[in-house]
């Protein structure tokens, strides 16, 4: 993005990072545009849906999507177009990278992989609600090392996670020496208004160790959907609702998370709403289900990327491999703490 102003799907950005117009949700966000090309799509022979994660790759300048499963094998689909202008074009970009285990063998593809990170040196970490599991994998899907997890966040009876509300978020920091891994809710006997978030740090064997526990509190009667880091001590949290009467709720709220140095086992997070995309223009969406907003969907996926006086967000919808759903992408802009 160039330091001149430009008009992206009829919001006019500045340097500064100054957003006027049809597209603003709030005083710091703003929605550029939309678009549902990677819906009901097919590519080498696997259905492009289920999208829960996405990640920019700085190395290739693409961006990578995780599914939360498959019809085969687990696997990552590399896309371009999102940040194609005036209008984006999301596609499918090559073949997928299939995510191998330990002993080599493909992972499957129900392996409820929710959450996905690419780090400095490009390998890529990815977080999966059964077990509940932490993966490194190397640019060709091949399994390194499994970061550790405590025994609590196992699903209950064998742990206090919620069944099926595990590791729904994943972020590294820009250095790649920071993985932050996201609870979607509260465990079992403890605070019921707070999510713990799991902060890692690289140790002196260049793999990632658990340095603390951090507490989040999302807005009443959400959960924590995706969380992305954008400066080393601040996450975008991506919170989420739904309910046939009121349809999908989105908010978009500023995390900060601190130093990865310092004392104590427990840090309190620093909560500041950003914006609820209810109140973001319908920009011409449409929608299968009832919705107060049409633009709004089961957004799942978020990709945070710096430009020149502001940032990109890029959020995907997961349409649970169902007809009555949308794959939609949608780009914000916004000016972040």
């Amino acid at each position: 993005m160039a330091a001149s102003a430009l008009v992206l799907g009829g919001l006019i950005v500045g340097p500064a990072g100054a957003a006027r117009a049809a597209g603003v949700c709030s005083p710091t966000v703003a929605a550029v545009g939309f678009s549902d090309a990677l819906d009901k799509t097919t590519a080498a022979g696997e259905s492009v849906a289920g999208i829960s994660a996405l990640a920019h790759d700085r190395r290739s300048g693409r961006y990578l999507a995780l599914p939360d499963h498959t019809e085969a094998t687990a696997l990552v689909w590399p896309l371009a177009g999102l940040d194609d202008v005036p209008v984006a074009r999301p596609r499918v970009a090559g073949p997928p990278l299939r995510l191998r285990g330990p002993d080599g063998r493909l992972l499957p593809g129900r392996s409820d992989t929710e959450g996905l990170a690419v780090l400095a040196d490009g390998s890529l970490v990815v977080s999966a609600e059964t077990g509940p599991a932490l993966r490194v994998f190397g640019r060709d899907g091949a399994w390194r090392y499994d970061v550790p997890v405590p025994p609590r966040f196992a699903p209950a009876p064998v742990g206090r996670a919620v069944p099926n509300a595990g590791f729904e978020g994943l972020a590294a920091t820009p250095s790649g020496r920071r993985l932050v891994a996201a609870m979607e809710r509260p465990l079992l006997g403890e605070d019921p208004g707070s999510v713990v978030f799991l902060d890692y740090r690289i140790g002196a064997a260049g793999r990632f160790i658990l340095a603390r526990e951090l507490r989040y509190r999302p807005a009443p009667g959400m959960r924590v959907a995706e969380i992305a880091a954008y400066r080393e001590d601040r996450l975008v949290v991506l919170e989420a609702a739904y309910s046939a009467r009121r349809g999908n709720s989105v908010v978009l709220a500023d995390a900060q998370i601190g130093p990865a140095a310092g004392p104590g086992r427990t840090r309190v997070v620093h909560r500041r709403p950003l914006a609820d995309l209810v109140h973001c223009p319908t920009m011409g969406a449409r929608s299968r289900e009832y919705q107060r907003n049409p633009l709004l969907d089961n957004y799942e996926a978020m990709a945070v990327v710096p430009r020149a006086g502001g940032y990109t967000i890029h959020l995907v919808s997961d349409d649970n491999h169902s007809k009555h759903q949308t794959t939609r992408l949608l780009t914000l802009w916004a000016t972040l703490p």
